[in-house]
């Protein structure tokens, strides 16, 4: 990307449910920014990465003379990053007056990149 100044990331992490804010410097590369995110799991002590990460636009106008914790209640739509395409989308559209809010998921019980589960088959009556 062509910006190189860093925005504010208010990031919720699943594994040890808390909202942080972290520094994020704009990526167009889905494994960049998941490796930026997983340094604040390193920071915390936090034996996780980041699997599945999530943009969020708040559903409602936080306002300019918002409480500093509005963000903290207020309701998010949830965008799933799958992609490099999907990062570039999330910075360009989902960053609002320098900040963008994000929701990481280490643990999860899906199947990545492709593999698929073996199906059991089903008892016939």
């Amino acid at each position: 990307m062509s910006e190189v100044a860093q925005i504010e990331g208010r990031v919720r992490y699943s594994a040890f449910k808390k909202t942080v804010k972290v520094m994020i410097t704009p990526t167009d590369s889905l494994d960049n920014l998941k490796a930026q995110l997983n340094t604040y799991f390193e920071h915390l002590g936090e034996n996780q990465y980041t699997r599945h990460l999530f943009g969020q636009m708040p559903c409602m106008d936080l306002g300019e003379d918002r409480d500093e914790y509005a963000w903290k209640t207020a309701s998010y739509m949830s965008l799933l990053i799958r992609d490099d395409g999907d990062v570039g989308f999330m910075f360009r559209n989902m960053v609002e007056d320098n900040i963008l809010y994000m929701y990481v998921r280490s643990i999860c019980n899906c199947v990545e990149h492709g593999k698929q589960r073996k199906s059991s088959k089903a008892k016939e009556i």
